[in-house]
């Protein structure tokens, strides 16, 4: 058995399907991991494989031509995951899907293979990262830094900063924002007029992080004596709240802090 160890990130796994393909060791006789994830397995030699974005690109047109735009967006959201296990999932359906003699028309299918363990669990990733990426859009909440910069903290389960450039750089165009994922060490950068970058490994400053301007002070203040004052204590549903607004988000949130 020939593994090979890729980065976690679509990029990096979209290159380790890359290479194993292109080794021709067999599919059969391989398998993806993510590097420094699981144990190590006996009578099994690895190779690491270092993110290469021109392969990843050849990758990403191949699953967009064969199997369409919505299979390449679930596949992507499935790289997202923080399953161990995505990296040799998502290769085995595209095993599947784009193989020698597989018509595009059964490659645009695979998906809905879903009696499949593998199709099934890219299936289940996709819709689960989709899902926190989509709250986050409503649960993201910015400060203004005394330098000027809106600054916002989340700590996701999955990758989501990807999911969510283009939509706050389509509301904010005109701003320079920084969206930090606390748990991951990575940041989403945008400079106003300018598209948004994703950077990994990176840690801001936590004095400069909380360093926030008199007006954004004085309306924190005002935000959550708003919360305070709509609130019915006689009507208050706590479980309820926590299905609508999950206790994981409530640290990063303003009209969570504090209360």
């Amino acid at each position: 058995m020939v593994i090979f160890e890729c980065e976690d990130h679509p990029e990096g796994i979209f290159t380790g399907i890359y290479d194993a393909w292109d080794s021709r060791v067999g599919h059969g006789c391989l398998a993806l991991r993510i590097a420094g994830q699981g144990n190590l397995e006996l009578f099994a030699s690895y190779r690491s494989v270092a993110a290469d974005p021109e392969k990843a690109q050849k990758v990403a047109r191949t699953i967009r031509r064969r199997m369409g735009e919505d299979a390449y967006q679930s596949i992507y959201q499935a790289a997202l995951s923080c399953r161990p296990e995505k990296a040799d999932c998502i290769y085995r359906v595209l095993v599947q899907a784009l193989s020698p003699g597989v018509k595009d028309y059964t490659a645009r299918r695979i998906l809905w293979k879903l009696q499949d363990p593998n199709v099934a669990q890219v299936f289940e990733m996709a819709r689960r990262v989709g899902n926190e990426a989509h709250r986050y859009l409503g649960f993201v909440r910015f400060r203004e830094l005394a330098g000027g910069i809106l600054f916002s903290e989340i700590q996701a389960e999955n990758q989501v900063l990807p999911l969510l450039g283009d939509h706050f750089s389509d509301r904010l165009p005109g701003e320079n924002f920084m969206i930090y994922d606390s748990g991951r060490g990575d940041s989403l950068l945008h400079r106003a007029h300018y598209p948004w970058a994703l950077l990994r490994n990176t840690s801001p400053d936590r004095e400069a992080a909380w360093a926030v301007t008199e007006q954004e002070a004085h309306f924190r203040k005002m935000w959550k004596g708003f919360c305070r004052s709509i609130s019915v204590a006689d009507r208050e549903n706590p479980a309820l709240q926590r299905q609508l607004w999950p206790l994981r988000f409530r640290n990063w949130m303003t009209e969570g802090q504090d209360f």
